[in-house]
């Protein structure tokens, strides 16, 4: 069965189970969706520090692949093995039968391409989100309020459109 693209894109959370049958067993079309959604939801499972070192890589034979670009990192969560599996089935039941072993593997150039690859997308998202203001939240209503104080003046309506979301947008600037 061909799947979309879009069917792998901002899915979060564990995927629908397939109620199809072949030969006498389910099949599952799950899985590629649950290891995107394990990758987006790594810093929850590991951590901010341990996430920005670390990476599931594949889940391949029962064995989940670990990347991580210092041997330290590897090593810490190796030891963490059994409460690693614990927080990953908690937020994903249905990984429980596919993942048996994690195995950990130490290679700084790969993870450096995996990480751009997957990571920093997610987390420029999540910056540009978070300085956004609702258009009803108190800090947005004020900001306008004052750049229409500010602007109210100048007569060209698109001008003054964009220097109201200007400086909107500059007011809501957090630096850090």
């Amino acid at each position: 069965m061909l799947k979309k693209l879009s069917q792998f894109i901002d899915f979060d959370g564990p995927a629908p189970r397939s109620s199809k049958k072949e030969s006498g067993k389910s099949v599952q079309l799950s899985d590629s969706f649950d290891f995107i959604s394990l990758i987006k939801a790594w810093k929850d499972i590991t951590g901010n520090k341990l996430s920005e070192h670390t990476i599931p890589l594949k889940n391949q034979n029962g064995t989940l692949v670990i990347l991580s670009n210092h041997s330290a990192f590897s090593s810490t969560l190796s030891f963490m093995e059994l409460e690693l599996k614990k927080k990953i089935f908690a937020k994903f039941p249905n990984l429980e039968k596919s993942i048996h072993n994690i195995k950990f593997i130490v290679d700084s150039t790969h993870f450096s391409k995996q990480y751009a690859q997957f990571i920093a997308p997610l987390e420029k998202i999540k910056k540009s989100n978070e300085n956004t203001l609702h258009k009803y939240s108190p800090e947005f209503i004020r900001l306008k309020k004052e750049a229409e104080a500010e602007f109210g003046g100048i007569e060209d309506n698109e001008i003054r459109e964009k220097m109201i979301s200007l400086y909107i947008q500059l007011g809501n600037f957090n630096p850090g």
